[in-house]
């Protein structure tokens, strides 16, 4: 087993490890397949220590007026259309305004500590980049990057060995510092709940694509996409065949679509208005076909009933259609049934999420 050396920081490591990879097998002249799991900025909230402050006093405003805010410049930018609905503040998340000081003080710092983590993370990202420029890999690499979930809003047990007791150590080891539901939902803007939830704040996340095969720089794509498109994106990028059979054994068959007819900027969509596609987690459940979306969630975070929305009028998930378009929640529940025959669901008795309420 080898230490860690003195300082280690994922995001740093992580990635001077991978750097350190492609380099010593860059003279082999092969193409090369690199995967780079960051670690942040997924709590405990820590950094080295000359970037504790670099977010100090930016959030002083609140959860409620920088939602407000990153909601509004969205809109401004085209990212969100103007009459998008806004998910509410959730009813176990006091107002900002509500808060003591010293709540607002502590609450401030943990968002203070998850931008400086998220702005650390890029920078790293920015180093391999560098490198792959650096050495004329850039403009032949493909770069796909993605978050796995939504923003993390549950808050987790938190024991031994942490210890949060002193303020002015929070951010550093040993400190267990997590930003809860309120500032999660400043993380998902408009969308509903968050990690953990198959709403769209729990399963809607960034995906950035640039590199070789990639026409027009700056676009934005309202396409849908699912991360299961990623495996047949690269495969399609590298001219490779996804194989039938490995070591005589039945590989099973890709679900996913290439991307490659959005990135060459030929095509808008690579789902026609018959695709759909499902998501079950914890018990609750989504099946999303065009624009339409039905869910079933637990209480209190929802109904225990298929609830239906059209996420083009409604990306908030705030007015339930099931009752308005029966046909279509009959439709969706047809292909939830297909779903979970062909992945083999096992649904849990009760959602763990929803158990103790």
């Amino acid at each position: 087993i080898q230490a860690l050396r003195p300082g280690f920081y994922s995001s740093e490591d992580y990635t001077a490890s991978i750097i350190e990879n492609i380099d010593e097998n860059r003279a082999d002249g092969k193409p090369f397949f690199v995967y780079l799991a960051l670690q942040a900025p997924h709590d405990p909230f820590q950094l080295p220590d000359n970037w504790l402050d670099r977010y100090k006093g930016r959030y002083d405003a609140g959860y409620d007026a920088t939602r407000a805010d990153r909601i509004e410049r969205m809109k401004a930018l085209g990212i969100l259309d103007t009459k998008a609905t806004v998910f509410p503040r959730l009813a176990n998340v006091p107002a900002w305004n509500d808060l003591p000081a010293d709540e607002k003080r502590m609450s401030a710092r943990k968002m203070e500590l998850f931008a400086a983590m998220v702005e650390n993370m890029d920078a790293n990202i920015g180093k391999l980049i560098g490198y792959l420029k650096t050495n004329k890999l850039y403009e032949n690499t493909l770069i796909i990057f993605l978050s796995d979930n939504g923003p993390e809003g549950n808050i987790m047990p938190m024991g031994a060995p942490w210890d949060n007791s002193n303020f002015e150590n929070w951010g550093k080891k040993g400190t267990f510092i997590q930003y809860g539901p309120a500032w999660a939902q400043v993380g998902a803007g408009p969308l509903r709940m968050f990690k953990g939830f198959v709403s769209e704040g729990g399963i809607r996340t960034p995906l950035i694509i640039s590199g070789k095969g990639v026409t027009g720089s700056g676009r934005i794509s309202d396409a849908v996409a699912h991360v299961k498109d990623v495996p047949a994106t690269i495969l399609d990028a590298a001219g490779v065949t996804h194989p039938e059979t490995f070591e005589g054994k039945k590989v099973a068959t890709l679900q996913g679509k290439t991307l490659t007819p959005i990135l060459s900027n030929t095509s808008d969509a690579v789902r026609s208005s018959d695709d759909w596609t499902g998501w079950q987690l914890f018990g609750n459940r989504a099946i999303r076909q065009g624009d339409w979306k039905l869910m079933w969630m637990c209480e209190p975070f929802g109904t225990s009933q298929w609830q239906l929305y059209n996420l083009k009028d409604d990306p908030g998930e705030t007015i339930d259609l099931a009752s308005k378009h029966p046909d279509i929640r009959k439709q969706l529940e047809k292909h939830w049934d297909e779903y979970v025959k062909t992945n083999n669901v096992i649904l849990p008795d009760v959602s763990p999420l929803c158990r103790n309420n």
